[in-house]
């Protein structure tokens, strides 16, 4: 009985049991089932009218902060999603490891390439040597690449979005990190153009 209640006490709360009154004793009553389910219906549709306010205040926190940690695959495979959507009819640049970044979900970027392809996203790519074997040569893919010397070996990638720079790296405690600093987009985008123009043409 001493267990009884304080669970009785949460069960109410949560609105599955209701409180009445015989005489001077309490008695406890489920609730009926139709009811809770118009509660609950209620409080999800509560929650969806609150997700708009919800992402903006995800989003003014990564403004503020500059930093996200991208921990699974899941997430690292969503952002790459609303990356399609965010950035799509633009450019932006990549410096990577085809080897790298592909093993991470094999089937999952190979279609990727071709989905932001679809959303007529441009890339450049400044890849590391040994992608040469693995990365597609399709230009409906709408990518412009070139390898950096082989001396340059590296298993990160960095994209180079217009706002936001993403690494994405196996050997990370996270498996991604998102920055989101003006300064130093613009400082990476430099450094890109820069390097870009120092290697030459046609050497994929």
């Amino acid at each position: 009985r001493t267990a009884a209640y304080p669970i009785l006490k949460k069960l109410v709360r949560q609105g599955f049991v209701s409180i009445f009154y015989k005489g001077t004793k309490r008695r406890y009553r489920a609730q009926q089932p139709e009811k809770l389910a118009r509660t609950f219906n209620s409080r999800v549709q509560n929650f969806e009218n609150i997700i708009p306010y919800l992402k903006s205040l995800e989003k003014q926190k990564t403004q503020a902060f500059g930093l996200r940690f991208i921990e699974t695959k899941d997430e690292l495979k969503r952002l790459y999603r609303d990356a399609i959507d965010a950035y799509a009819g633009k450019e932006y640049y990549i410096i990577g490891s085809a080897p790298a970044w592909e093993g991470i979900g094999p089937e999952f970027f190979q279609q990727f390439r071709k989905d932001r392809a679809k959303a007529n996203i441009r890339t450049k790519l400044l890849l590391s040597a040994e992608s040469k074997n693995i990365a597609p040569r399709d230009p409906q893919l709408l990518r412009n690449e070139k390898l950096l010397p082989a001396k340059y070996a590296f298993t990160s990638t960095i994209d180079i979005y217009p706002d936001q720079i993403l690494i994405v790296s196996p050997g990370l405690a996270a498996l991604a990190v998102v920055i989101a600093v003006p300064p130093m987009v613009d400082v990476f985008k430099s450094i890109f153009e820069l390097l870009w123009d120092s290697i030459p043409e046609n050497n994929v």
